[in-house]
């Protein structure tokens, strides 16, 4: 399993490939919105500033937007749900996959990169 993440603040740009090993595609898609968190927390340290994050998975927006109750995956939802709180102008933003969106295509595509590689890029 692996997770692209493209964080884009101002006129900055960073982009992660992270190899995560055996596991499912849910935890693939919330551990990618949390390294996208740190990743903007880097990029750009005030955590006031609005955050949009875009995601393909319904799942991970299910949990986070939508009050769905985690039935697995329960401790990373609630690590994911208390590192959201520390970021209160965030909005989550659906977008559809494999569907030409620029930067989430670009997310698969780290993703695939560091799976293939096991490696982070």
């Amino acid at each position: 399993m692996g997770v692209g993440i493209v964080v884009v603040a101002d006129r900055e740009r960073a982009e992660r490939g992270e190899y995560l090993g055996m596991g499912t595609n849910n935890i693939a898609e919330l551990t990618a919105i949390s390294r996208g968190l740190d990743l903007a927390a880097e990029l750009a340290p005030d955590r006031n500033r609005p955050i949009r994050i875009y995601s393909d998975s319904n799942y991970a927006l299910g949990l986070l937007g939508k009050g769905w109750k985690a039935k697995a995956n329960q401790e990373l939802v609630a690590d994911l749900r208390e590192q959201l709180a520390a970021f209160p102008h965030v909005k989550l933003v659906k977008v559809a996959g494999h569907a030409g969106v620029d930067n989430n295509e670009r997310c698969d595509e780290l993703a695939r990169q560091a799976v293939t590689s096991r490696h982070n890029v």
